[in-house]
């Protein structure tokens, strides 16, 4: 079975076993003469571009890698070309030194509908035929900073997609040639046929009872803390778990996240990012005397004796502190942490052992505990998960007992994921869900690793937000949580890869030794899968609400003047909010900017009539610091004059030092007099720039601009 993976193949087996032309059997040398024959037939390549090649032996697999490089060292091109040993072409690429020059904000030659049709064309003319298993996948994230429009399409089976297996085309956007091409492919693998799988409503019932959603608390940052809600969440991670679209029973797919998790590494990562942050607020021995004096926080000679004094910790005298910083807890700023390491040294001075503790400046506890487990040769794990869930629930109940009622073992991440539970494992990772009120809350907890060759464990990690917890009152029932679930989410019917993601029906000895795809029903993983559970919306787990993204179009623009303007804008996410645009009624300068700022680096939410004050703030202050709008200007409700919003996008285009020389420009408008001293230059260059042209005769500087004036002022500005 073969897998042709492009780019993928570059970054593995070019690092790993590339082997010169004469150590291949004989053969090769037709093989490449074949590849450079394939790409030459489809794309023009220069006569006096310099050739190279690799070629890469993978198994019963060949690949040839062949790169074209020009000759001008000022403006370097290059064309890159993969191709199997079957003569397809995996990758192309064509790249020049000066692509990415000058390109500035500007609006494309092409629309997206022209470059998806440069994009057929091209895959039709690289693989006849292979864009009938094609199905385009629409994206609306285009925006005005790119060079390129970038197009992705997926395999379709059975009319059932396979994710597995997807073509990315790269269009340059100006004049739609062909940028880069690759094609990730899985030959050789049956699909069973899509007729006889379950109904959508008994795929549904199969997933409310096998996997299923449940009630959780989750939170977000605000800048009085931490505010918790409620949401409902799905019992098993939609990339880990589905439904046989044929039986209905749970099966795992072998995304191996978990499975292969090295929680110790990601320990020892949690530290480095706690000693970072730690030096970004490193407090100077005079600042930590006044904190200290407050009687707020414990010392560090106190915090050393903390960890020190906990028996599993492990510190025995021989162990020196090295480095240790007090820093605020990453999510709630109102806690302190005093990070200690300590190394205990071999008598050549090298490390022999590490420990890393963080302890809880205001509550004296042990938040964090990591142990450096050194090689062990070749000695076998001991105990099974059972006995390790023993192991960690003795320590809760001997070291946090204030906590050990309040925690639920998390069945699913611990021993759903294992291939055997009653077969030791090298490590564990064990973690425990806090509960408020009977109802999960993740994220808080304690996560264990066990090392079960050493028999330790090696990191312990305490999360507990203080934080207050809303009441249950007016919860949505699960049954109401299910109809947003499919009904605004739904279930997708979808091949995946057996060899590679399915493993088993769960719980079962079953082996799966057949490569093939299987059927299976999976939420659609283009949305978040969190449910409100006040208002029943799909929502973000920090609780923000999910807007469905969808073309922007207006109903009472065609046929305006500034129809085009209107729609190119809102092509690349500039654009008002609502259906109607409603070009003829004067902008507000809340408005004006907003459709300013998406020209700019700002990825703040668009605004809405829905937009909190916060929202509104958070544009004005953005713009402020960029010198587009100065305090003392900003009007939110107010209308625009001309010769404003002018000044505004002169000011984006960073000429208003220039505008602001007296006495070099001059205006053709009949009525320049009119136009206010302050601001000649600014429409003056504009004018030039061809942003403004009034009438052609008159710019009526003092008139209050439309909707529609606005956007073409800022069409041609992006043209400029």
């Amino acid at each position: 079975m073969k897998k042709r993976i492009a780019l993928l193949l570059s970054l593995i087996f070019l690092l790993t076993i590339i082997m010169p032309l004469n150590s291949f059997a004989a053969g090769i040398d037709k093989g490449l003469e074949n590849a450079i024959k394939v790409v030459k037939t489809k794309f023009s390549i220069p006569e006096d571009y310099k050739f190279t090649s690799s070629v890469v032996k993978n198994g019963d697999e060949t690949f040839y890698y062949l790169t074209w490089n020009s000759k001008d060292t000022l403006v370097t091109k290059t064309i890159n070309a993969t191709v199997d040993d079957d003569g397809i072409i995996i990758e192309y690429g064509k790249y020049s030194s000066d692509d990415y020059y000058g390109q500035g904000k500007k609006l494309p030659a092409l629309s997206k509908a022209e470059a998806k049709a440069k994009a057929d064309e091209y895959i039709e003319h690289i693989a006849p035929g292979l864009l009938n298993e094609l199905r385009y996948q629409e994206d609306y994230s285009d925006n005005i900073y790119d060079s390129d429009y970038y197009l992705n399409y997926y395999r379709v089976v059975n009319d059932v997609p396979y994710y597995n297996d997807m073509v990315r085309v790269t269009i340059n956007r100006d004049t739609g040639e062909l940028r880069d091409y690759s094609r990730n492919w899985t030959d050789d693998v049956e699909f069973p046929p899509a007729n006889g799988v379950l109904t959508a409503e008994a795929a549904e019932k199969a997933y409310a009872e096998k996997l299923g959603l449940r009630l959780i608390y989750s939170y977000t940052s605000e800048d009085d803390g931490l505010k918790a809600f409620l949401l409902y969440a799905p019992v098993y991670d939609n990339s880990d778990f589905a439904i046989d679209a044929f039986t209905g029973e749970k099966i795992r797919l072998a995304s191996g996240a978990r499975i292969a998790f090295d929680e110790n590494a990601a320990a020892e990562q949690k530290q480095r990012v706690l000693k970072a942050a730690g030096e970004s607020v490193k407090l100077t021995p005079e600042e930590q005397k006044a904190v200290e004096e407050a009687g707020k926080l414990i010392s560090l000679e106190e915090a050393e004796k903390i960890a020190r004094s906990a028996e599993f910790t492990g510190l025995t005298g021989d162990f020196k502190l090295q480095d240790y910083y007090l820093n605020t807890n990453w999510i709630d700023n109102s806690e302190y942490l005093w990070s200690l390491s300590f190394e205990k040294k071999s008598e050549d001075g090298k490390t022999e052992d590490y420990v890393s503790i963080s302890v809880n400046a205001n509550t004296r506890e042990i938040t964090d505990f990591y142990r450096y487990t050194p090689d062990t040769g070749n000695k076998k794990p001991v105990k099974d998960i059972s006995k390790i869930k023993e192991i960690t629930d003795a320590f809760l109940q001997k070291y946090y007992p204030q906590y050990s009622k309040q925690l639920e073992y998390d069945v699913v991440s611990n021993e759903e994921y294992l291939a055997d539970k009653a077969v030791p494992a090298d490590s564990y990772t064990i973690r425990y869900t806090r509960l408020v009120n009977g109802i999960p809350f993740p994220g808080n907890g304690v996560v264990f690793s066990y090392d079960n060759i050493n028999e330790r464990i090696t990191s312990f990690s305490l999360d507990w937000y203080n934080i207050n917890i809303p009441a249950e009152d007016d919860v949505i029932g699960l049954e109401e949580a299910y109809k947003s679930l499919f009904g605004k989410i739904g279930l997708e019917l979808e091949y995946v890869y057996a060899g590679s993601k399915y493993i088993a029906p769960v719980n079962t000895e079953e082996k799966q030794e057949k490569e093939e795809a299987k059927l299976v029903y999976l939420l659609n993983s283009g949305k978040p899968l969190y449910i409100d559970a006040l208002t029943g919306k799909v929502v973000y787990r920090t609780g923000t609400e999910y807007v469905e993204p969808k073309k922007v179009s207006y109903t009472d623009i065609s046929g305006h003047f500034a129809e085009k303007q209107i729609s190119v804008l809102a092509d690349f996410g500039i654009y008002l909010d609502g259906n109607e645009f409603r070009p003829d009624e004067k902008i507000t300068q809340l408005d004006f900017l907003s459709l300013l700022s998406r020209t700019l680096n700002y990825y703040g939410p668009v605004i809405t009539k829905d937009s909190t004050q916060d929202d509104i703030n958070n544009l004005y202050a953005y713009l402020i610091r960029e010198g587009i709008v100065t305090e003392e200007e900003k009007a939110p409700d107010s209308t625009v004059k001309r010769e404003e919003a002018v000044k505004y996008i002169i000011r984006a285009l960073g000429y208003n030092k220039v505008a602001e020389i007296k006495g070099i420009f001059n205006v053709s408008f009949k009525d320049k007099s009119e136009i206010s001293e302050n601001l000649y230059g600014y429409v003056a260059i504009a004018s030039g720039l061809g942003i403004v042209k009034g009438d052609g005769v008159s710019f009526k500087p003092k008139n209050d601009i439309t909707r529609a004036e606005s956007a073409v002022m800022i069409y041609n500005y992006l043209q400029s």
